[in-house]
């Protein structure tokens, strides 16, 4: 008989108990961002403050969410996940209530820029718990799921805030966010084990400093290409989705209404693609395959949409859905690579990689907001057709596992 002690200790524990935490967690993360696309202006006339300097709200909250990663991974690898996630979700919670009651601008500011602070130790540590928790047969469907919340919140956010703020005033859209991380902190306390890390893992990180722990991550082998794929594929991804709804609307005259509503096809495309981790892993034969043949995917339906102007609407609306599947089974295979690849450092790794995909999403918006206007849509193409083909040669060369 096997001795108690060996047993990995998410053999106990069922996979909905895990796995739905975590993806609530993301939800929390992503509705809690884009929850303000459609209530600013609420909230500008309720402070009064001018929409220009509202919008400094999403970054007060995008800003740490992407700088401080590394360092809540590095601690979370060091001092265990359950003490960095419940405090952190803890701190979420309270800012989250905290902008409902702010009376002021600065005071919101301030409790966004909190609320950011703490979901940049949030997300990471959703997905490295993934993989300290999660056998590695499921772990790709597990990563589906856990980002299948985050996409969710990026969905429904905006709708289900914009109703609120119609029905009961803006502060109410901050109260049920609140009230959800509540239930996420209850769900997660249940879920997540004293020892948070699996056995034997995170031996010789208590004496290594938060920087040099980041230095041996990308030590790892197959690790800097994942986290480079972060940022060329993933933040390209979301980068041109940000100029999407207007390639369309200009090229084919929709309205505002019908822009919307296919946007929102997207998004529940990608949903279905979180869902299809698992299958596509088994079919390719390896989680590395799975990523791979997401970046080409990918490349098909972004390269479908932006470099053939003459397409038929049809035609580019499948590209548009070709590349919101590949992408949503594509990005939580990856997860699950880097998870596989980082052992020890599961966090910090994340942890980099999503900052990562933040600087991706930067820098491609950057680069679409000068070519869109110069050289339309044929422009932000090559620029991200440019940066998956790289993504896929650093990933197809890279020496990590392919398991």
């Amino acid at each position: 008989m096997a001795d108690p002690a060996s047993v990995p200790f998410h053999v106990s524990m069922t996979y909905f108990k895990i796995v739905f935490p975590l993806a609530l967690i993301m939800f929390l993360v992503g509705a809690d961002e884009y929850v303000l696309s459609s209530i600013l202006s609420p909230m500008g006339e309720s402070f009064h403050v001018e929409p220009a300097r509202v919008a400094l709200l999403v970054t007060a909250y995008a800003l740490p969410c992407a700088v401080l990663g590394p360092l809540f991974g590095a601690l979370s690898d060091r001092w265990g996940r359950r003490r960095v996630v419940l405090p952190s979700l803890a701190i979420f919670t309270i800012a989250t209530y905290a902008v409902a009651a702010a009376p002021t601008f600065p005071v919101a500011l301030l409790a966004r820029f909190i609320c950011g602070s703490a979901a940049a130790a949030l997300g990471p540590n959703a997905f490295a718990l993934v993989g300290d928790l999660i056998p590695p047969e499921r772990r790709p469907a597990a990563m589906g799921h856990t980002m299948m919340g985050l996409t969710i919140g990026f969905i429904a956010s905006p709708a289900l805030g914009g109703w609120i703020t119609e029905q009961f005033g803006w502060r109410w859209a901050f109260v049920v966010l609140g009230t959800c991380g509540i239930g996420a902190w209850v769900s997660a306390a249940l879920a997540i084990p004293h020892r948070s890390t699996p056995e034997g893992e995170g031996a010789g990180t208590e004496v290594e400093s938060v920087a040099a722990g980041v230095v041996r991550a990308f030590a790892l082998r197959g690790v800097p290409a994942g986290i480079a794929s972060q940022g060329l594929w993933i933040g390209a991804t979301i980068g041109v989705m940000a100029i999407s709804g207007e390639i369309f609307r200009t090229r084919y005259a929709l309205s505002v209404s019908e822009t919307g509503m296919w946007l929102a096809s997207f998004g529940v495309l990608t949903i279905a693609g979180n869902l299809l981790v698992a299958p596509t892993v088994s079919w390719t034969g390896s989680t590395k395959r799975a990523v791979l043949l997401g970046i080409v995917g990918t490349w098909f339906g972004i390269g479908g949409l932006t470099l053939v102007p003459s397409f038929p609407f049809v035609a580019t609306l499948v590209s548009f859905w070709l590349w919101a599947v590949f992408a949503g089974f594509g990005g939580p295979a990856l997860q699950a690579l880097l998870a596989d690849l980082a052992g020890e450092r599961r966090a910090t790794v994340l942890s980099i990689s999503a900052s990562a995909m933040q600087l991706g999403v930067v820098a491609t918006t950057f680069f679409t907001a000068w070519t869109f206007p110069q050289f339309g849509s044929v422009g932000v193409g090559v620029v991200a057709c440019c940066s998956f083909v790289l993504s896929f040669i650093l990933q197809a060369r890279s020496s990590g596992s392919t398991a």
